[in-house]
């Protein structure tokens, strides 16, 4: 498993969708990506927002490693394996980089003409670029109280 900064996706890129339906993935998340191990993003319709949640293959297997380790019978992990797994779109990027999103994860994220990329560390989310900036000033109340909670790791859990 990749470690570090570089693995992590940081920043936030609006592109265009083209024509013929393409989605130029911004170059800093293709290096944050394993694409030499799966050539392809794991893009599931979030369930609180009208946006995507994204990553690569570590996302995605971190995420099913936290499903499975519910209870096998738990309504929990029922509804999640329902919610997320079954909606999970695998999409591959072409020789550009560029991606073709599903017409239901187009209509989920509300996106017509263009997508913002929000890198938020071990993975990212697809908005459409004017619902993503309405969210950003409650999101930067929540943060500024958040963040005084923030304490710093101690080295065993920074150690690679």
């Amino acid at each position: 498993m990749r470690r570090g900064a570089e693995t992590l996706f940081f920043g936030s890129y609006t592109n265009k969708i083209d024509a013929k339906g393409r989605l130029a993935t911004p170059a800093l998340f293709r290096r944050a990506l394993d694409l030499e191990r799966v050539n392809a993003i794991y893009c599931i319709p979030s369930t609180e927002e009208p946006c995507l949640d994204c990553g690569g293959v570590d996302y995605i297997e971190t995420l099913m490693a936290s499903i499975t380790a519910l209870d096998p019978f738990s309504k929990e992990r029922r509804s999640l394996e329902r919610t997320v797994t079954a909606r999970t779109s695998v999409v591959s990027l072409d020789k550009e980089g560029r991606i073709n999103l599903p017409e239901h994860l187009l209509g989920h994220a509300r996106l017509n003409g263009k997508a913002l990329f929000a890198g938020l560390g071990h993975s990212f989310q697809i908005w459409n670029p004017d619902e993503f900036a309405a969210i950003v000033p409650d999101e930067e109340k929540i943060a500024g109280a958040a963040k005084l909670s923030l304490r710093n790791p101690t080295p065993s859990e920074t150690a690679p």
